[in-house]
């Protein structure tokens, strides 16, 4: 972060409302989010978690609705009336009777989330173990207004995904203990269905005495017992779950969850102030978060020392060029295939500091000889990210924040940046030269409005 920006931010303050306030913004959603659901007449319950709703939503809201109303909402939650402000930015289909959607609302340079994970009964690993009939009929009011299910259901379920996400804390076996306490013989029932019967009682032990190492000891084992269960699908249905499985495998592999995000900009423009704004702020809609600076280099962890004065070098002859950027080709395209993709695939934010588009504009940096059009013959070969972020501030104030650089030179950048924004698809232009709280809130909307872009199609392709 350059010195002036980061005085900009101490001057500015929190670049964003209280968290105070998000809590309330994403109470305000939830409430209208189960309004919406009530509406359009469609019965659900929210299955684990709910012990502190609406005033306190920290995780996924889990909720189940019938098979034939899991079709319906795509259309229901991106109708602008379900929450207010709210858009989709990210939906993913990680089972074939589930989908989770992320929806936000900007609230300054901020987001509020809400993430509806709805399931139209509970399936993993192509088999089926809750059906939404047997759970639905079970729900009762919570004292918060929205429902929730049975003791034994809730419990039922809740156990089974910290099982089979061999993550069981003491806070998971305080929760399951008191819906233990509250129905017993339902909870091991469920047990029962679960277990074989002479584990039933072990189990129920463990959960009831908080034994957080007696499940640690037996993860892999208990796990393995789920896996073995008796089927509740006839066969024929597991086979054409399985096929639906691959169908949802192939459709993440082509069209990955995951984003990649540029951020170009002379030097003080306040490229890593935004970088790690927009990495706090997107968090939430991604599984991970990767940075690369300039390139992938090759999967591994960039190193050198910072260059104070990246200006200050002779370009390098016509062959070392030639060599570099051969170098910087085989670097993306193999780091693409074996790192970038993967980690899109797996829904990962992934943002670039710099890019090798840097190359068309900044030729000194990189110590390239002057009409040298090798770089730019190049650029279309490399592939490309999803959105480009180019901050654009007056050269005064650059050199005001990076002093190793001249007037003219900063005004040169500047012109150079503003060109190759306008050459580029998917790039927007970000004013850095206001205060910051302006700058992190054109970022952030620049990012979130290309999400809702791309959430857009795919829900046309679910409606």
């Amino acid at each position: 972060m350059s010195t002036a920006v980061a005085a900009d931010l101490d001057q500015a303050g929190s670049v964003s409302p209280r968290p105070s306030r998000l809590d309330a913004v994403r109470k305000q959603m939830f409430i209208e989010f189960c309004a919406a659901l009530e509406s359009h007449d469609i019965p659900y319950v929210i299955l684990a978690g709910h012990r502190d709703y609406p005033e306190r939503i920290a995780s996924d809201i889990d909720f189940m609705v019938c098979e034939r109303d899991f079709a319906r909402l795509p259309a229901i939650l991106s109708a602008p009336e379900c929450v207010s402000g709210a858009q989709i930015v990210q939906i993913l289909e990680h089972e074939i009777s589930a989908r989770y959607f992320v929806l936000a609302r900007q609230e300054g340079g901020r987001i509020a989330y809400l993430h509806p994970d709805s399931a139209a009964s509970y399936r993993f690993d192509a088999r089926l173990w809750l059906r939404s009939e047997s759970v639905l009929a079970t729900r009762r009011r919570s004292p918060g207004g929205f429902w929730i299910p049975a003791a034994a259901v809730e419990f039922e379920y809740y156990l089974f995904k910290r099982v089979e996400k061999k993550c069981v804390e003491l806070r998971h076996l305080q929760q399951l203990g008191n819906l233990l306490n509250e129905d017993a013989s339902g909870c091991r029932e469920s047990l029962r269905r679960m277990f074989p019967a002479e584990l039933v009682q072990e189990v129920a032990s463990a959960v009831a005495r908080t034994d957080v190492d007696w499940f640690r000891t037996r993860q892999d084992a208990l796990a393995r017992w789920l896996r073995a269960g008796v089927p509740r699908e006839s066969m024929p249905c597991r086979m054409r779950s399985r096929a639906q499985e691959c169908l949802r495998i192939f459709r993440r592999v082509t069209n990955p969850t995951g984003f990649i995000v540029a951020i170009l900009g002379p030097d003080g423009s306040g490229k890593t102030t935004v970088i790690e704004h927009i990495e706090k702020e997107f968090a939430c809609a991604f599984r991970g978060v990767r940075r690369f600076h300039l390139r992938p280099h090759f999967g591994r962890t960039a190193g050198g020392t910072t260059v104070s004065d990246p200006h200050a070098q002779e370009p390098r002859g016509r062959l070392a060029s030639c060599l570099k950027i051969g170098m910087f080709v085989a670097d993306y395209w193999s780091s693409w295939l074996r790192q970038v993709m993967p980690s899109k695939i797996r829904s990962t934010l992934i943002v670039f500091d710099r890019y090798y588009h840097d190359l068309l504009v900044d030729r000194r940096r990189y110590r390239l000889p002057e009409r040298f059009a090798l770089p730019r013959w190049i650029s279309p070969l490399i592939p490309q990210p999803d959105l480009w972020l180019v901050l654009d501030a007056p050269a005064e104030k650059l050199v005001a924040r990076k002093g190793e650089i001249s007037l003219e030179s900063a005004r040169s950048l500047t012109a150079a940046y503003a060109a190759l924004a306008h050459r580029l698809p998917n790039a927007v232009i970000i004013d850095s030269g206001t205060s910051v709280e302006q700058t992190m809130q054109a970022a952030v909307c620049a990012v979130r409005e290309r999400l809702g872009v791309r959430a857009q199609s795919t829900l046309r392709r679910l409606l």
